[in-house]
């Protein structure tokens, strides 16, 4: 056999090595200004779509699981003798699938798409049993989206997306899996869109895929949003204790951590100068409009270009972010924005809202710190309330001026007030009562009485 075959993972498992290959960063976008505000938004948010900056729990995520990757790929290659009897011999091995839950637009599929990025490439293997070289597979990935049953996804594993599979039972299609798992080498399985099965039976349906899944041998990865991972967990305690025994939970970039911050910077920096705002004020008002939703983040910032070109400006500020926040083609996602501040404040294990609950608990560590921003933004408040009530006339109006250049704001206009009733004299309120009840019409029928 080949020696290479035992440096296949090599620097996988290092972090600085994953760092440098998975990050993204996009070419800064060109001139928008001769373009529709419309076309040059979506350009505007393609770029930004682009941006990958691996956070820690996406490093020591691919880490952990090119690491399993690895230990399986040692167990199949020990020896020649043995990877040849695992082919016509396949061992019956169960493993506990891993479940990537998180809210939805977090960064799952990005994280698995890096993780396929850093997962080796095909390579060839020299062995004595073949005439040639067996072409050796890292992994196999598949979508649940349109499958059936398990059946249907080991069909596409052994007999191509193109094959019907007549003729073929579970059972010998679970047989010959395994064999052409360990021929080729296959060390991780990954199955991306579970969610789009999440509908009627779907908890049923996915269920059965997961446990064809664990059968075959390789470690299992399944991308789940909290919504399939509620459905879960009402299913018996022998599917629960298969398939949520390894959850990994990715939530959002806390406000304040290095990871947000990297991103908004980037985020000004793929701009082009389309953004003209501070770092810190910019990663303040991103976070309390998004919760940490990069995707949320790029839609808004998508929304806001279309207003800054509304107002005649080819950049976006804070006051653009704001008018984003209250469209209505933002109004759906504001909503589940507010939603998740609330569950964060006040956690509620009865919420209607499955798909913004997570179904685990989480260590305290890990809990958002949304309270924190809340304390820290009623305090900017309060200094910023202070601080006015110290200047005078002439300072007050200068802020204000300084304030409508910045933010490009009109200033704020005043509800006209009611003119205040003229005086009247005895004899003009005399003369008014006097018309007040001449005005009132007796009831043309007395009632009768009793």
């Amino acid at each position: 056999m080949n020696k290479q075959i035992n440096f296949r993972f090599n620097g996988c498992a290092d972090t600085n090595v994953i760092r440098e290959r998975v990050t993204v960063r996009p070419d800064p976008v060109g001139l928008l200004s001769a373009t529709d505000p419309l076309i040059a938004a979506e350009k505007f948010a393609d770029k930004l779509m682009k941006i990958y900056l691996p956070n820690e729990f996406s490093l020591n995520f691919i880490k952990e699981m090119a690491g399993r990757a690895s230990l399986h790929s040692d167990k199949l290659f020990t020896s020649e003798v043995e990877y040849i009897s695992k082919i016509y011999n396949p061992p019956e091995v169960e493993v506990l699938p891993v479940c990537l839950t998180g809210l939805a637009g977090v960064g799952k599929s990005q994280t698995v798409a890096a993780l396929r990025k850093i997962l080796p490439p095909p390579m060839d293997l020299y062995c004595d049993h073949y005439h040639g070289a067996i072409k050796l597979i890292s992994h196999w990935f598949a979508s649940a989206r349109g499958k059936a049953s398990g059946k249907q996804l080991l069909i596409d594993f052994v007999l191509g997306s193109e094959e019907p599979g007549r003729g073929w039972n579970l059972a010998k299609l679970l047989v010959e899996c395994r064999r052409r798992a360990n021929r080729d080498g296959v060390s991780l399985l990954l199955l991306e869109e579970t969610q789009h099965i999440n509908t009627g039976l779907g908890s049923a349906k996915i269920t059965d895929i997961l446990l064809t899944l664990a059968a075959i041998g390789p470690p299992v990865i399944f991308v789940s949003n909290y919504s399939l991972a509620h459905k879960l967990l009402r299913r018996n305690s022998e599917d629960k204790q298969r398939l949520l025994s390894e959850p990994r939970i990715m939530l959002p970039d806390q406000f304040g951590s290095q990871d947000w911050r990297a991103y908004v910077s980037e985020c000004i920096r793929v701009s082009g100068g389309h953004i003209q705002s501070g770092i810190d004020d910019l990663a303040s008002e991103l976070h309390h409009s998004t919760f940490g939703i990069k995707r949320l983040a790029v839609q808004l910032l998508k929304l806001a270009y279309v207003e800054c070109r509304k107002a005649g400006r080819e950049s976006v500020t804070l006051a653009d972010i704001s008018r984003a926040y209250r469209s209505s083609a933002y109004s759906s996602n504001s909503k589940e924005v507010e939603e998740l501040q609330l569950l964060a404040i006040q956690p509620r294990t009865t919420s209607v809202r499955t798909d913004l609950r997570c179904p685990f608990d989480l260590p305290s560590d890990k809990i958002s710190n949304v309270v924190k921003f809340a304390r820290a933004e009623r305090d900017s408040r309060v200094n910023a309330r202070v601080f006015d009530s110290a200047l005078n006339e002439k300072e007050r109006s200068a802020k204000k001026h300084i304030d409508l250049t910045l933010g490009d704001v009109s200033p704020p206009t005043k509800p006209a007030r009611r003119p205040p009733a003229p005086k009247m004299s005895d004899e003009e309120r005399e003369k008014a009562f006097h018309e007040l009840i001449d005005s009132i019409k007796p009831p043309s029928t007395p009632k009768k009485t009793k």
